[in-house]
């Protein structure tokens, strides 16, 4: 039951109903006390879908990392958001996070971009190294003439991340062209090669591991369906030996019967009569084989 589709999409309106009303109490004139009670009830069925799964599942259910999402979700659910839990009131927001493990194509984004991270990572120390560099030479080119955006290493570093965003950059570069005009230069190159280029590069990394789980879950179920093919096909075919067999075996004894019994011609010709009739039902179960292998 728990694994049904039925399920999952009753969980999932009960989860967009709790965001619904985490939103709705953010406006200090509604109906609070209604709200707490439907917020109970939520909390209630949260409760009971996570006792279904244990009992289910057993230990198997936290070898699934989602599982383990979801359990610690419901605990926080559950802790008195009183006294010294008050805080833990802020984590009830993580309910409406369960749309992702309720949704299998979400699962599969959030899955991909886990696997993207070493790659993320190659990617975007680069672009710190980048970063880092252009942060010093910038000082030591407009340190002095625009020490408001470039006076020192902090403050460059940040003006360099302000213009890889492309955030109010006009306004940096305007200051820095009053004082020095070839400047133009050192900020088309740097938009260009972190801008254009390493956020690209992490676009990438991140499409292609999303590509490659895809494919990963399209060829579980190509297998699965070759799987049930192949068993299928290897069932017909033990027919297939088995009804050969059949018809060797009445051939043996149609060639052995004359020599033994020392039948009459026409005495003999009856086991041929009955192994043309047997040949005719066998020959149409084999056609008929062949069709639903077809």
């Amino acid at each position: 039951m728990v694994e049904s589709r039925w399920f999952s999409n009753v969980m999932l309106m009960v989860i967009l109903v709790n965001a619904a009303i985490l939103g709705w109490a953010t406006y200090q004139d509604s109906a609070l006390p209604y709200l707490v009670v439907v917020e109970r009830i939520v909390v209630g069925l949260f409760v009971v879908e996570m006792t279904l799964k244990l009992y289910a599942w057993r230990w198997r259910f936290f070898r699934d990392p989602w599982n383990w999402f979801d359990f610690f979700v419901v605990v926080v659910s559950l802790i008195p958001a009183t006294g010294p839990f008050a805080v833990l009131r802020i984590l009830r927001v993580l309910r409406i996070l369960r749309v992702i493990t309720v949704v299998p194509q979400m699962r599969q984004i959030i899955t991909a971009l886990f696997k993207a991270v070493p790659g993320m990572g190659t990617v975007i120390g680069l672009l710190l190294v980048v970063i880092y560099t252009a942060a010093i030479i910038a000082h030591q080119l407009f340190g002095e003439d625009v020490p408001e955006f470039f006076g020192n290493l902090g403050t460059s570093l940040y003006t360099m991340f302000l213009l890889m965003t492309m955030e109010n950059w006009p306004d940096v570069s305007d200051a820095v062209l009053e004082q020095h005009p070839m400047g133009w230069v050192f900020f088309v190159l740097y938009i260009v090669l972190t801008t254009f280029i390493m956020l690209n590069l992490v676009i990438g990394v991140i499409v292609t591991s999303l590509e490659q789980e895809v494919s990963e879950v399209r060829w579980a179920e190509d297998q699965e369906i070759e799987e049930v093919q192949h068993e299928a096909v290897m069932t017909r075919l033990a027919e297939l030996g088995r009804q050969v067999e059949r018809l060797d075996r009445l051939l043996r004894e149609r060639e052995a019967a004359p020599a033994v019994n020392g039948a009459s011609a026409p005495e003999a010709d009856r086991p041929l009569e009955a192994l043309e009739s047997v040949g005719e039902c066998e020959g149409t179960s084999a056609r008929n084989s062949r069709n639903d292998l077809e």
